[in-house]
Order: structure tokens, then C-alpha cells, then sequence
């Protein structure tokens, strides 16, 4: 099956348009949250100036989308190409339309319902107190993964791009004087952007002559220093770096998909050199056979759907949602546009490059893409789609391949980065709430475990521990995320259909949703938890005992043993509170 570029690009945005109109406005906005501009949220109810403070919803999408599109919308797609293009698209829209977005959207919504408790404080509500405790124990083992597969990324993407580098160390001063001037100052929010983007635009140049490289093992010092960065900025008050910093990596993120759409049209009449279809079951983990079915949710990680994102819209993004309608744009516009990452960002050049002649020889690769490590695919695949459309604007293909390729390292990067020190911070919510009571029995003891500092501190070392060491496959010493990141997507995969079961008996049970309605709900959800569980059971026999490394395998593993325990037991209180309904 062969097909032109714009074909693809044409597909996608039809149906996240029809999506977003007709499932989100039509049905999820006006039939199950009945979204209300008259109620006030809990960023104005419970303003606090440091977590609850009403944002613009721009700045509040921008900062969103920025903390939900990590690395997993990019790094899964770029390994689901081992099956050819046409699955992992399918099961990319197929997840945006009917999970990803629905549970991100209830998730954020539900929790501005509950006064912007989490989603493990909202399962309290529906399914009993047993069910918070245990989410929470879940929620916080999964972040955990998150960091660790995140710090890795980066890590491996410093220390093989140095200017990616630069520009995120650049990043980090302009976000903390955006904050200034806009919340402190009084400057006007269009005044500071532009003058924002300027210096940012100033820093990529300078980003692509002065590479920043770091002495010694780049890798683990990288490590070292990514855990201090995310130490720090998860702790700040939130308007101080994360979101600002968010808002201003939203624009960075937006041009990258846009200059994806863009090169897509200019190169409009190419055919996709990727084969559709490959392998139901290529050698991905470990050099085992991995069935598409049910190992999908362990690759793809977010760009199809992640419970992570339940996490932050009802973490951080409900407490700064200022209206009830601005909910749609924020919560399922979000997951979309992530969606538009993976399908125009990743999958379609990396089709376009698979086996592009300038490439070879040039001496990227041999015969085809697939040679190339997880994130070279992706930062070649869009260095190449993007100099072919420069070239047909007068561009030497050579020049604009490099120039883009250092684009797309530092897009990915910021994609990295807002997640990081997002889920830090989450991570440190949710152990605070573990030990929540704690607060009356025992205050002083509570005061210090449940510190912000503490908490975060000790969330980035659980993940650092396992993020440091190297692993071994085929001989070669490769980043630790080469083996966490099946643990890390098939954990928040399987948070994702907890999540979505939650916010279901939510909108069943208070919302009083029936019917057709309730199903497009239920079903979605019932088929990603069957999926995912026996996805990591399959992980847990056939991949994990070819693991070389033990702090990997049995630190990964023991988690994934854990919550699949834990699993299992919000699924009977799950089914126990949907009787109580029924009673």
C-alpha cells in the first residue's frame, strides 16, 4: 500500500476537526459535563497564588499541552515504525478520538467538579477510601517511571546533540523573566511574548554555532544534572518557572507542528518510502518477537493516549482553569494536538525517510531508518521531510537537513523538559496526599515527610536510580530508557484505563449519563484495561528475564508487579461502587 503525504495529513486533520465539533463539543461538553461558564472553578474559589491561580487559556493549553506531550508521543511512534506506518497511525487516532482525549477531558473536568482534587482523591469519591489510597500508591509508582524514562531521553539527547542543550539552559532564565513580567511587573501578555520569542529565536541560532557539552560521561552527567533541575523547579511556586516556561514552550511546540503541516504540503507529491505493513510481530524489546497486540500501549506511550495526563489535568491544570468553558479547549484539544505530533511529526517523515538516497549517502544509515536508535528516527525523519520542503524553496538540502534536525532535537527536548519537572511536581502532590493523615494525627511528623522539597527530592531519586545506569542489549552499553520505557508506557497505559473508568463512574454516578452515551465511555475504557494488563503480563514473562542490568529489571519489574496488583483491586472496587448504583 503506497500513499502520498498529504494524504495522511489530510486524514488527520479531518477527523480530529470532526472529533473536536462533534464527540467533544456535542457530546462530552454538553451531555456528560454539562460545562457551565456561571460556575466558578477552583482557581478562583480557592486562589492561593502558588498552585490555584487562574490562568489565561491560551497560556493554560500552551502550558497543558506543553506538560502532557513528553517524550512518548514522539520516542513511541518513532519505535511503533518497526510495524510499517498504517498500524501505529490507526491506533493514534483511533486512541486520540475514543480514549485519549475523552479521559483527558473528563479527567480535568471532574476535577474541577471536586475542587481540584486529584483523580485519585475523585476515585475516593465514587469508588470509597480504600480506592484513593491505592490510586494514589499507583499514581505515585508510575510517576516515578515517568521520570525515569524522561530523564533518560534527555540525557541520551544532550549528550548526542549538544546544541539541544544550549537551548534549554538559555530557556530556563527567559521563562523566570516572562514570569516576572507578566505577574509581577504588569506587562502586558502580547508584549512579553513577542519580545520572548525574539531572544528565543536569537538562542536557537546561537544554540546551532556554540553546542553546550558537558566533561566526562556526558550521559550520567547529564543525569545528575537533569535531577537537580527537576528538584528545583518542581518545588518553585508554579506561576514562578513551570508555567510561564510551559506557555513559552507551547509556541516552539505549535511551530513545530505547523512546520510539520507545512512541509507535508510542500512535499505533497511524494509518495511515503516507509512500507505500510512490515511485521505483526517485529524483534522490538529485548530482541523478542513483540506482537502488535496487545504491545501497543507498552510503545506508543502518549501520543495515542497516557493516563500521565489524567494526572495533570487534575493535578495542575484544574487548579488554574479559570472558566468551565475553556475546559474543551484545554483538556481535548490538548490530547489532539499531541495527537497531531505523533501522526505529522513522527510517523509521516519517518515514512518519507525510511530509505532516502541523500541519506544513505550521506552515510546516515545503510538501507533504511529502522538502523537508527529511537530518537535519531525521529529528529532525522523530521530534518529530512523539512529540507525537502526548504529545497523547494530555494534551500540547499544539506544546510536545512541539519539546521531542522537541531529543531527537532530541541522540539523534543521542550516536549521533555515541561514534563519532567511536571511530573516531579505531581509526584510530590501525590505523596503528600499519601500521608494527608497524617496532618491532624501527628502534625509535626507530617510537616516534615510531606515538606515539597522532601517529597520532590525523594521522587527524583527513586527515578535517577534507575534512570544512571546503562544497560546492556546485543553488546552494546545503551541508556537506561531502552528497557524502562516498556514498564513506564504499559504502566501509565493501564493508569490511562483506571483513570478512564474512574471519571466514567463519575459521569455515570453523578452525572447521571446513560445510555449510547455512557458506552462510548465504558467500552473504550474496558478494551484499553484488557489490553494493557495482558500486555504487561506478557512483558513480565517473555521481556524482563532478558534484562541484563538488576536495577532495571527488578526495580521496573517490581513496580509492574505492584500495580498490576494494585490493578486488579481498584477493578473490584471499581465494580463494587457501580453496584452500589445499582442498588
Amino acid at each position: 500500500m503506497q500513499a502520498y503525504s498529504i494524504e495522511i495529513m489530510l486524514i488527520v486533520v479531518i477527523i480530529y476537526a470532526l472529533a473536536y465539533v462533534y464527540y467533544g463539543r456535542k457530546i462530552l461538553e454538553q451531555q456528560v459535563v454539562k460545562a457551565s461558564p456561571e460556575r466558578p472553578t477552583p482557581a478562583i474559589a480557592k486562589y492561593d497564588g502558588v498552585d490555584y491561580v487562574p490562568a489565561n487559556k491560551y497560556v493554560l493549553y500552551g502550558h497543558h499541552f506543553a506538560s502532557i506531550a513528553g517524550a512518548g508521543p514522539i520516542v513511541g511512534p518513532a519505535i511503533a515504525m518497526s510495524y510499517g506506518w498504517l498500524l501505529p497511525l490507526i491506533w493514534v487516532l483511533f486512541g486520540n478520538v475514543f480514549i485519549g482525549a475523552v479521559h483527558d477531558y473528563l479527567s480535568l473536568m471532574a476535577s474541577v467538579r471536586y475542587g481540584g482534587l486529584s483523580v485519585m482523591s475523585i476515585s475516593e469519591n465514587v469508588m470509597g477510601r480504600t480506592a484513593r489510597f491505592i490510586f494514589l500508591i499507583y499514581v505515585y509508582f508510575a510517576l516515578v517511571l515517568v521520570i525515569a524514562a524522561f530523564e533518560s531521553v534527555a540525557a541520551k539527547l544532550f549528550a548526542a546533540i549538544p546544541g539541544s542543550a544550549t537551548l534549554a539552559l538559555i530557556f530556563m532564565p527567559l521563562a523566570l523573566l516572562f514570569g516576572i513580567m507578566v505577574y509581577r511587573a504588569g506587562v502586558k501578555i502580547t508584549t512579553a511574548t513577542a519580545i520572548m520569542l525574539i531572544l528565543i529565536l536569537l538562542g536557537f541560532v546561537y544554540s546551532y554555532y556554540i553546542p553546550f557539552r558537558v566533561g566526562g560521561d556526558a550521559y550520567h552527567s547529564w543525569v545528575i544534572i537533569l535531577a537537580i533541575y527537576a528538584i528545583i523547579a518542581a518545588s518553585l511556586p508554579v506561576w514562578y518557572l513551570l508555567q510561564p516556561r510551559d506557555y513559552l514552550n507551547a509556541y516552539i511546540l505549535w511551530f513545530f507542528v505547523f512546520l510539520a503541516v507545512f512541509s507535508s504540503l510542500l512535499v505533497a507529491d511524494m509518495k511515503l518510502a516507509g512500507p505500510a505493513y512490515t511485521s505483526w510481530a517485529p524483534k522490538i524489546f529485548q530482541k523478542q518477537p513483540t506482537p502488535f497486540w496487545p504491545a501497543i500501549p507498552l510503545i506508543i506511550a502518549c501520543g495515542s493516549l497516557s493516563g500521565f495526563h489524567s494526572v495533570v489535568a487534575s493535578g495542575t491544570s484544574s487548579k488554574q482553569l479559570a472558566n468551565e468553558m475553556e475546559g474543551l479547549l484545554v483538556g481535548y484539544g490538548g490530547m489532539l494536538t499531541e495527537g497531531a505530533v505523533s501522526s505529522l511529526a513522527v510517523i509521516l517523515p519517518v515514512s518519507l525517510a525510511w530509505s532516502a538516497p541523500e541519506l544513505i549517502k550521506a552515510g546516515v544509515f545503510h538501507n533504511s531508518i529502522l538502523e537508527l536508535d529511537k530518537v535519531h528516527r525521529f529528529t532525522v525523519g523530521y530534518g529530512y521531510m523539512s529540507a525537502k520542503a526548504l529545497e523547494r524553496l530555494g534551500v540547499s538540502f544539506g544546510d536545512g537537513f541539519h539546521v531542522m534536525a537541531l529543531f527537532a532535537a530541541i522540539a523534543l527536548v521542550t516536549f521533555i523538559m515541561t514534563t519532567l519537572d511536571t511530573a516531579t511536581r505531581l509526584g510530590r502532590f501525590a505523596w503528600q496526599e499519601l500521608f494527608e493523615p497524617l496532618r491532624s494525627s501527628s502534625p509535626g511528623l507530617y510537616t516534615v515527610i510531606a515538606n515539597r522539597w522532601v517529597a520532590s527530592i525523594l521522587a527524583v531519586f527513586f527515578g535517577s536510580l534507575m534512570a544512571y545506569p546503562y544497560v546492556t542489549i546485543g553488546g552494546k552499553q545503551l541508556p537506561a530508557y531502552n528497557v524502562i520505557w516498556p514498564a513506564f508506557a504499559g504502566t501509565n497505559q493501564l493508569l490511562a484505563a483506571l483513570a478512564l473508568l474512574t471519571v466514567a463512574l463519575w459521569a455515570y454516578k453523578v452525572q447521571q449519563v446513560r445510555g449510547a452515551t455512557n458506552w462510548l465511555i465504558q467500552i473504550p475504557a474496558w478494551f484499553l484495561w484488557i489490553t494493557v494488563t495482558i500486555a504487561l503480563g506478557w512483558w513480565l514473562v517473555v521481556v524482563m528475564p532478558h534484562i541484563s542490568s538488576p536495577i532495571q529489571k527488578y526495580g521496573a519489574g517490581a513496580i509492574v508487579v505492584v500495580n498490576l496488583i494494585l490493578d486488579i483491586l481498584l477493578i473490584i472496587l471499581y465494580i463494587i461502587g457501580l453496584q452500589r448504583r445499582n442498588e
